[in-house]
């Protein structure tokens, strides 16, 4: 009976600090009502948050084995600043062996330097990136899934003469990217670009990507979902932890 009350009046001391210290762990968006905000954690909330994750674009390249005969020739690779993979070679030249000298060995594709882009992938759509100030949305959005991408490699708008107009240079990037990006659920169907929209002036390279909620939307018990991407030989690949994008108890997405 002792060792019982004991037990209990060690629970009733620790309990109140075990509280306390999950409640401290607790995010802003979580302990704070979004009107006590203040500008710092708003900005946080759309760059550095649950909902906007910082990705990579890579450059991919299929690397091709020289032959074991043959000459050695320079092989340009994207993102090392040179014609070729011979430093001060000519390219297209074939380098010379002395005769009774060791052949150079196969000189490497890879300069050491990749081509990458960083993104910021941000779900606009989610109602915590709403509160905290994100650009509005167009009307009749609340089926999609909206997902911003921030810093895609895309070329700037070019300015035509006198209101000229000229054509997109993006355009058959971004309808690459309309046509090969999904967003990836473990034993379910990916849910697939429905629409894209572009941005216009300083957010001319921004990408809206629209994905349809549908019949079977996103759960939390999935876990985690990945956006994916590939254009050409550019591919993105970002997965969020749905356990992490809570907002008051519900998923927000």
């Amino acid at each position: 009976m002792l060792q019982t009350r004991r037990r209990l009046l060690e629970a009733a001391t620790v309990w109140p600090a075990l509280h306390a210290l999950q409640a401290a762990r607790q995010e802003f968006w979580e302990s704070k009502d979004p009107a006590d905000w203040s500008s710092d954690e708003k900005q946080i909330l759309l760059g550095r948050s649950p909902w906007a994750r910082e990705g990579i674009v890579r450059f991919e390249v299929e690397r091709k084995r020289a032959g074991a005969a043959g000459s050695y020739e320079g092989v340009a690779r994207p993102g090392g600043g040179v014609p070729g993979a011979n430093p001060g070679s000519t390219p297209g030249a074939v380098t010379s062996v002395p005769i009774g000298e060791r052949p150079p060995p196969v000189p490497s594709t890879d300069t050491g330097q990749s081509v990458q882009f960083r993104v910021l992938a941000r779900w606009e759509s989610a109602k915590p990136v709403r509160l905290a100030g994100g650009p509005a949305l167009p009307e009749g959005t609340a089926q999609f899934y909206v997902i911003r991408l921030q810093g895609m490699p895309l070329l700037p708008p070019r300015k035509g003469r006198d209101g000229e107009s000229v054509p997109n240079p993006n355009e058959g990037t971004i309808e690459a990217i309309k046509q090969n990006s999904r967003i990836e659920r473990k034993g379910k169907a990916a849910i697939s670009c429905a629409h894209l929209l572009t941005g216009s002036g300083d957010a001319a390279t921004e990408l809206l990507l629209f994905f349809a909620r549908g019949a079977d939307p996103i759960t939390v018990g999935e876990k985690a979902v990945t956006l994916e991407s590939r254009f050409g030989p550019f591919h993105l690949s970002l997965k969020f932890m749905l356990k992490d994008m809570m907002y008051k108890g519900a998923l927000a997405l």
